[in-house]
């Protein structure tokens, strides 16, 4: 390459590198640091391929190594490997750990042979990888399999020019010009992700907002209990006396005691819905074992009321029972923002004997409804943050996709959508 060449791709790496620093002091996601390193070390070694610095063969292999350590670095956490396939990530850090444990080795003995191997293969599965994660949902994945196919080629291309000694082609720049195309494609997908990551924050603090929102109608009911529970208990003494005054009095008045036992009653049915209610809305603080029967039978005493009063069926099965070890709490809420979707469907269309059926079975909690389905258009993008099938007025899209989230972060669960022959089913699957 000529020095108009050179100028032109070292600076446009280092405009690379400014704009991923940026975006890395304004977010603090590591992977755009270790993508800022990775192109720094790359310059390094291009300004002594071309002999505009000068580097000894140790600080060359250091500079190529690093390159090489940030290339893996940024792949594992661009691609989220922690998240998506937890054994690759563990085993890229072994990979890492190897890499430097043999480069100290090789430089405390002056043995550089090992440098002369192929590179190409260390990068080389990250494609397949990042295309599954691609088909996992995560979108940017794509842009990875892109940039990162042409960025190994060039790497495979430069490491058999090296290992055969094939000197007509030493000099033509296949890594570097990998290098920049790959340095363009990943810059659209880095400015792609963040426009992702705000997109979910704007998600996430309106999540905070409702968390926020159900903890003050806790306190609030909290408080309201505090104020019922003394006229609450007034009330039952009085009927208590009556009680007792009509057995001393008029022992043959069977109408009058039948009456006070059903008042009785009702003031013990509220007093438990308020404790209900006031317990469900405060928040988990640790972890608990529970049965997942157990929240389904809270859920329903929160629901229930809703339910009758618009006419709907609710029929519960449990085939067989299942252990969880998380927050209770938070899966009632999954649970009944799928009731409430299901609830306010059958409404909308008017359903005629309006039925939800709830099964467990193990591990496996499926949710039915009979409002004749989820619209195709959006069935695949449901848990998607601001999609929903309700009307403007009615559903701000947030629902499900919370839903999810707690699933995925405290129970590792999956949840799917699919419409059977009278409705939709959501099918939650404990791992």
């Amino acid at each position: 390459m000529n020095n108009i060449l050179i100028g032109f791709y070292i600076g446009s790496l280092f405009m690379v590198i400014l704009y991923n620093f940026q975006w890395y002091l304004s977010n603090k996601k590591i992977a755009y640091l270790y993508y800022s390193f990775l192109q720094f070390f790359m310059i390094l070694f291009i300004l002594q391929k071309y002999q505009i610095i000068f580097l000894n063969t140790a600080c060359l292999i250091i500079t190529a190594i690093l390159a090489i350590i940030f290339a893996l670095l940024f792949s594992k956490e661009f691609l989220e490997l922690k998240t998506y396939y937890k054994n690759i990530y563990t085993f890229v850090n072994i990979i890492i750990f190897i890499i430097v444990g043999i480069t100290i080795i090789s430089l405390y003995f002056k043995n550089y042979e090992i440098f002369q191997q192929a590179y190409s293969i260390l990068f080389f599965p990250f494609i397949p990888i990042s295309y599954l994660i691609y088909k996992k949902g995560f979108k940017p994945a794509l842009y990875y399999v892109l940039a990162w196919s042409v960025f190994v080629f060039s790497i495979f291309i430069s490491d058999i020019i090296k290992i055969f000694d094939i000197l007509h082609l030493d000099n033509f720049p296949f890594l570097y010009i990998g290098n920049f195309v790959q340095a363009l494609i990943l810059s659209f997908a880095l400015s792609y992700k963040t426009k992702i990551l705000i997109k979910e924050k704007k998600v996430q603090e309106q999540i905070l907002i409702h968390q926020s929102r159900l903890a003050s109608m806790g306190e609030m009911l909290s408080n309201i209990s505090h104020q019922y529970r003394q006229p609450l208990n007034r009330i039952a003494s009085f009927i208590m006396n009556m009680q007792l005054h009509i057995m001393d009095h008029y022992k043959k008045e069977d109408f009058l005691l039948g009456k006070l036992d059903e008042a009785q009653f009702q003031l013990e049915y509220l007093s438990h819905t308020i404790d209900d209610f006031s317990n469900f809305y405060t928040q988990d603080k640790e972890k608990q074992t529970f049965l997942i029967s157990t929240v389904i039978s809270h859920s329903n005493k929160i629901i229930s009321s809703s339910l009758d009063s618009s006419y709907i069926t609710l029929d519960i099965k449990i085939l067989q029972d299942y252990s969880l070890y998380s927050y209770p709490k938070e899966l009632a809420q999954v649970l009944l923002n799928i009731l409430q979707n299901a609830k306010e469907a059958l409404l909308e269309k008017k359903i005629k004997d309006p039925k939800i059926d709830i099964l467990l079975n193990k591990n496996i909690l499926s949710i039915q409804d009979n409002a004749k389905g989820i619209d195709l258009k959006i069935i695949d993008k449901i848990f998607d943050s601001y999609v929903t099938s309700k009307t403007k007025n009615n559903g701000n899209g947030i629902g499900l996709y919370m839903s999810k989230m707690i699933l995925n972060k405290n129970f590792s669960a999956n949840i799917d959508a699919k419409n059977s022959k009278n409705g939709a089913v959501f099918i939650i699957t404990f791992n």
